[in-house]
């Protein structure tokens, strides 16, 4: 290429930068934004989504940020000063219960929760089958019968029965050791294999007592007492190091459950499920759909844009970036053509 085509060229792509600066610039970057979201806005009209992705590559996509991904230490730890300024901060002070859910809301979950009888009655079903239920049940039975035994009104009524009875338990050490432990040690055999039945009953008593009806009204007076308490009465039941404790628990947990076949088997069902609904959809209709409106495009782009903007032109950046994307075109063959034109 001959110096005079060479200053040509330079010439026409410093014109070409200079402008491109310009038009990212005050009044004129929010007429080129709004320009541009008009036109993709139109042009997503006539493009269905099928058109420019298939689900594999979505499904890919997906798996690689939510199986693959290994995050760097320093996530954790952001996670955690977060969770401790969150935890820390004065609003908690400043809020009650009740402005954080109403009292609608709240009976609108709670009629949700007791519409789903026979969750509650497989629950309850689990609960009274634990062994620590058992044992419980069997430990309040053994020391009511044993109270019974020991401490009845009747015998305690009968003028000079308690002495004797304190007398006699004394006799009865002396002549037959071991014999109160052995009647101890019956009595909780006894109460072990009629356990069953009394397991049976507290089930159908709770059954009884823990209607849907009961457990709202329960639910409600509770809520009626809780609903006008401070976030931080909560709070301070909980401290910063146990969100961060709770945090690393749940981290190690999902770090655990993405390599099973069930977390990929859902996160394609989850793509199937958007694609079987919109694959033939406009991208159009799918941004109206989701409610994402042209005036909101407008919007964040003006937020985030213009200071973006500015700080790479403040650090010398903003030029070269737009420099690299031109120069390839003037320095090339097409270009040269024209210009000899």
């Amino acid at each position: 290429m001959t110096r005079n085509k060479t200053g040509k060229t330079e010439a026409l792509l410093e014109a070409h930068v200079q402008f491109m600066l310009q038009q990212l610039e005050g009044k004129t970057l929010r007429i080129r934004i709004e320009r541009e979201v008009d036109a993709m806005l139109q042009d997503a009209e006539r493009i269905s989504l099928k058109d420019v992705v298939s689900r594999e590559a979505i499904k890919e996509a997906v798996r690689v940020y939510a199986v693959k991904l290994e995050l760097n230490a320093g996530i954790p730890e952001l996670v955690a000063d977060i969770a401790q300024r969150l935890h820390a901060h004065p609003i908690h002070a400043q809020t009650r219960l009740g402005d954080l859910l109403s009292d609608r809301q709240f009976a609108e979950v709670l009629d949700k929760l007791l519409e789903m009888e026979e969750l509650r009655r497989r629950l309850l079903d689990e609960a009274v089958a634990n062994p620590v239920y058992s044992g419980l049940a069997a430990d309040i039975v053994y020391h009511g019968i044993k109270d019974y035994l020991t401490q009845n009104k009747l015998t305690g009524n009968i003028p000079g029965a308690r002495t004797a009875m304190k007398l006699g338990k004394s006799v009865m050490k002396r002549a037959t050791p071991g014999l109160e432990d052995a009647i101890e040690e019956r009595l909780k055999r006894y109460v072990s294999r009629n356990i069953q039945s009394t397991l049976s009953q507290s089930r159908r008593f709770l059954l009884e007592r823990f209607d849907a009806p009961s457990i709202r009204e329960a639910a409600l007076d509770a809520w009626e007492q809780l609903k006008g308490s401070k976030v931080a009465q909560l709070r301070d039941y909980l401290r910063g190091s146990d969100i961060e404790d709770f945090f690393v628990i749940a981290y190690e947990y999902w770090h655990a459950l993405r390599k099973t076949d069930w977390y990929v088997t859902m996160i394609d069902a989850g793509v199937d499920g958007f694609f079987d609904r919109y694959e033939d959809s406009s991208l159009g209709e799918i941004l109206e759909e989701i409610g994402i409106t042209r005036d909101m495009m407008v919007a964040d782009a003006m937020r985030f844009a213009p200071m973006a903007i500015a700080g790479l032109k403040k650090r010398g950046l903003l030029e070269g970036m737009i420099r690299r994307n031109l120069e390839d075109f003037y320095k090339s063959p097409a270009a040269a053509k024209i210009i000899d034109a």
